[in-house]
């Protein structure tokens, strides 16, 4: 078992809600707004999510899951800072890594070794990485087909969303240059924070909690009932 620390990164990016039918913008697209895109790949991702029956991790801001396929597969702890997302990697094996849970500890107590799965999510991902004319990183834009089950209550959503995530080359100014490359192919800043929230119907009651407005509370119960129907019809 894994005792050391994870790997610590920053994870900048935003999130975009987009229609099933959607194509992603072409090359040309990309090159008129200064970047050069890779050709895409695709990569099938299972990851299953973490919480305690308390939900102590969602209280302190803190998503754990382990994924398997894709580039980083492994375990994940992500916390939400004011500067981005902080996000610690340990490697794939098939139990928490005691390094992770010790992390855990650190942060929530006791109610870290009551730590268990809380969702599954089967995604098919399309990745494009932007470059800059000098062929250095700067964008992985994903896009992302989602399958969830929440495991406390069997219910099943779905639902497609882009995630455009700064690289170590990039900078935010880069992610405003292709703010209107993705909206222009019909992409619309998402209102769910994370997949974890989304997969367990959460963003209402986190909205809620942070006495957001009318409106937005509306726009994620519509977004729920959405996600409800699209696996429905997945799976008729």
């Amino acid at each position: 078992m894994t005792t050391q620390p994870g790997t610590e990164s920053l994870e900048i990016e935003r999130k975009y809600e987009i229609a099933v039918d959607a194509p992603l913008p072409s090359a040309a697209d990309f090159a008129r707004a200064g970047f050069a895109a890779d050709a895409p790949e695709t990569f099938e991702l299972v990851a299953r999510y973490y919480e305690t029956p308390d939900e102590d991790l969602a209280r302190a801001g803190i998503a754990v899951r382990v994924r398997e396929g894709g580039s980083d597969a492994g375990w994940h702890v992500k916390r939400r800072t004011p500067g981005g997302v902080v996000e610690q990697h340990w490697p794939l094996e098939r139990q928490l890594p005691a390094g992770l849970l010790a992390e855990l500890a650190a942060r929530i107590g006791v109610a870290a070794g009551s730590v268990q799965p809380r969702a599954e999510l089967r995604t098919e991902r399309t990745v494009v990485v932007l470059r800059d004319a000098d062929g250095r990183e700067l964008i992985e834009l994903a896009d992302d087909r989602v399958r969830a089950t929440d495991l406390a209550d069997g219910v099943r959503r779905a639902w497609r969303e882009w995630e455009a995530e700064l690289l170590p080359g990039g900078a935010e100014a880069q992610l405003d240059a292709l703010d209107p490359v993705l909206r222009a192919a019909g992409a619309s800043p998402s209102a769910s924070p994370a997949k974890i929230a989304r997969a367990t119907g959460k963003l209402v009651g986190l909205a809620r909690a942070r006495q957001a407005d009318a409106a937005l509370i509306a726009a994620l119960e519509q977004l729920d009932a959405a996600d409800q129907a699209a696996a429905r019809t997945l799976d008729a």
